[in-house]
């Protein structure tokens, strides 16, 4: 599910909708966005367990949907993923079913029927949108030291090689990681421990802390590990798995 190296500015939507006629409407119709790449769930759940193993550049969601609904999708995904555009397709018309989508995170709500053409024009719209920070050529440690120092919060979505990880950060402390199925501590060291990395970032952070290390013996430990690494001790994954589990 990863795009080829030959379509690396390829832009990827899950679209998520429990309704299958519905959804291959929108997955045949959508087929005109040659930049996109189109992926689809069935419910909320399904959703996030697609983003975990799939780096996604927008979300095209219903709100009535079995398992996990719409509202529910939209407050999780603004608290793990604050940088990713979220559209709501809907027919729901209860009052006040716009504002608390929109206050959920939504960037933009379109009623069914939608026209291909608008939705199309909001998704290239919605991913054309600058982050509000890029990072590239300087250490994680060192964003992390700054963001430190100023006592700002931030969520990191951090690209290389490896894959894509989120480093959350609050008030200048690293509080939560994510990349792939692993969270926490153990996210945190592997994502810090890349190299030739690109940082993208908005000063925000939503996620309740699972991280109680201050960032200064965080970043002393993982000096440590990748120095016995290094050298080849003897024991030293066993040093890197007990610091990764506290």
């Amino acid at each position: 599910m990863i795009p080829s190296a030959g379509s690396p500015a390829l832009k990827t939507a899950l679209i998520v909708e429990d309704e299958q006629s519905t959804l291959r409407f929108y997955m045949t119709g959508l087929k005109g966005l040659h930049e996109f790449r189109l992926l689809s769930a069935v419910n909320g759940q399904e959703a996030l367990d697609v983003l975990r193993d799939t780096p996604v550049d927008v979300v095209v969601t219903d709100l009535n949907m079995p398992v996990m609904d719409g509202y529910s999708l939209i407050a999780v995904l603004a608290e793990r993923y604050p940088s990713l555009p979220i559209i709501v397709i809907t027919s729901v018309a209860e009052p006040g079913m716009r504002e608390q989508a929109l206050q959920l995170g939504a960037l933009r709500v379109i009623p069914k029927p939608p026209r291909l053409s608008a939705v199309m024009e909001t998704l290239r719209s919605a991913v054309s949108v600058p982050p509000q920070g890029l990072v590239r050529g300087i250490g994680l440690g060192s964003v992390l030291q700054l963001l430190n120092w100023e006592r700002r919060s931030a969520t990191l979505t951090v690209r290389s090689e490896e894959g894509t990880g989120h480093l959350y950060v609050k008030e200048g402390e690293l509080v939560h990681a994510l990349f792939g199925r692993e969270e926490g501590l153990p996210a945190a060291y592997r994502i810090l421990g890349w190299e030739h990395v690109q940082a993208e970032f908005v000063f925000t952070c939503k996620m309740q802390p699972t991280i109680d290390l201050p960032l200064p013996e965080l970043l002393m430990n993982l000096a440590f590990v990748r120095d016995t690494q290094r050298m080849g001790q003897p024991g030293a994954g066993e040093a890197h798995d007990e610091r990764w589990h506290g």
